[in-house]
């Protein structure tokens, strides 16, 4: 009899365990990398419409390259910028059609996961009245057969009866194993398919952006020229002026040795380091092959004076990337420009002129909390702006470099900016200071 009491509680533990399994199954969700939507994820007529628009843009995009290689006169250049809003346009277009696809295909997992969590809950129901009925015939209906009727044969047939029940248990179990699998696969595929629809969400705006910036560059463009090509010439000269003024990263020999030498100059104190929230890289890939304005000019080789502008607007309550930056007015026919004046009242509050650094006001700035433009000058030609946002104990000022990285020494960018061939000395000779 004891050993018969193990085996039935031995029994009823399996089942509960298996029950328990069941219940809190659902909650062991894995779930994979997040995959972008393509035309290929796309059925039917608004797969064709997809791929079509995705021919397109292609063939826009190959436009512009052939236009920017012929920027030189007005002519190409609006050339340029209807290829772009064409781009723009086909790329929205196929990118709304994949939103609508995947929303349509979200609304149809939530159906099927609502279908299949009430099944679950039913057999559930199901699988508690089996146990349950198990229970009572295996434990109670044998004890009492044994205790009241000496004929062996109910005995037999209850045991067969119980079996039977052992058995549908085990049917439920399964059935309800094979619904969580599938429902697991349909959780996954509708985070999937739901982050994906986040991300369409962003580039839709992003592309609206871009579709309304270029239009306003396009406007812009003709209102300056007023559709003239020796105005447009005109401004071509000026960009070209200040390039003289910006190094070209791209254009040094030792580019790479001198990025690696980073690593090998001292740090500051972290007690001394700024927030990355403001800081920028010139080369982002987000930004780093744009051009600059209505310039050929990239921001990975001339776009640290965009940059820098870009970080200390940000660090004063503006946020706005290089990337942002650089199709601003301002600098649709600069690569350089200090605005006297932007958004959330931060102005101008120094002279622009390359006329020295007063070092006594750069203190008192960052005292303040205002971070100060400068410009590191080499003597064999070019130039590159950091910003100084920190003095350490030693005297020596820290910078976010929007080449070489945020908080190095001062010290250690005018090195870095004098090995780049053709090396040279360098020097400071302007400052740039915005307040609010």
């Amino acid at each position: 009899m004891n050993s018969f009491k193990i085996k039935t509680k031995a029994n009823l533990g399996y089942f509960r365990f298996l029950l328990i399994a069941a219940i809190f199954g659902l909650a062991l969700f894995s779930f994979d990398r997040i995959k972008a939507i393509d035309c290929d994820q796309l059925t039917g007529e608004d797969k064709d419409k997809c791929e079509a628009l995705e021919k397109k843009a292609k063939a826009y995009l190959d436009l512009i390259e052939i236009k920017a290689k012929q920027q030189n006169t007005l002519k190409n250049q609006m050339a340029l910028i209807d290829a772009e809003q064409a781009k723009n346009q086909s790329e929205l277009r196929k990118t709304q059609t994949q939103a609508l696809e995947l929303s349509e295909q979200i609304g149809n997992l939530e159906k099927e996961i609502e279908y299949k969590e009430n099944l679950i809950k039913y057999q559930q129901l199901i699988l508690t009245g089996l146990i349950q009925s198990y229970y009572e015939n295996y434990q109670e209906g044998i004890l009492k057969i044994v205790l009241i009727n000496k004929d062996f044969s109910d005995i037999l047939n209850k045991a067969d009866y119980v079996e039977q029940s052992s058995s549908r248990v085990s049917e439920v179990l399964r059935a309800i194993q094979e619904v969580k699998k599938d429902l697991e696969k349909e959780h996954e595929s509708f985070k999937e398919k739901k982050e994906a629809s986040e991300k369409l969400k962003e580039d839709l705006q992003k592309k609206s952006n871009e579709l309304l910036s270029t239009e306003i560059q396009k406007q812009a463009l003709l209102t300056q020229t007023r559709g003239e090509e020796a105005k447009y010439q005109q401004l071509l000269a000026r960009v070209e002026q200040q390039k003289l003024e910006l190094f070209n990263f791209s254009s040094a020999e030792n580019l790479g040795e001198v990025s690696a030498s980073v690593k090998n100059y001292p740090k500051p104190d972290s007690k001394y380091w700024a927030s990355l929230g403001w800081f920028y890289y010139q080369t982002d890939s987000r930004w780093g092959d744009k051009k600059i304005g209505n310039s050929n000019s990239l921001m990975k080789d001339y776009g640290c004076a965009v940059s820098a502008v870009s970080m200390v607007f940000t660090h004063q309550g503006t946020f706005i990337t290089p990337g942002q930056m650089a199709k601003e007015k301002i600098f649709y026919y600069d690569l350089i420009k200090w605005p006297a004046s932007w958004p959330i009242d931060i102005k101008l509050s120094s002279s622009t002129a390359h006329s020295g650094v007063d070092w006594k006001r750069v203190d008192q700035e960052i005292a303040d909390g205002n971070p100060v433009i400068v410009y590191i000058k080499k003597t064999t030609g070019g130039g590159h702006y950091v910003v100084i946002h920190n003095k350490d104990k030693n005297g020596k000022y820290v910078v976010h470099d929007p080449y070489f990285g945020p908080n190095l020494f001062l010290d250690t960018s005018k090195s870095l900016v004098g090995k780049l061939s053709p090396s040279g000395g360098t020097v400071l000779d302007q400052m740039i200071i915005y307040k609010n």
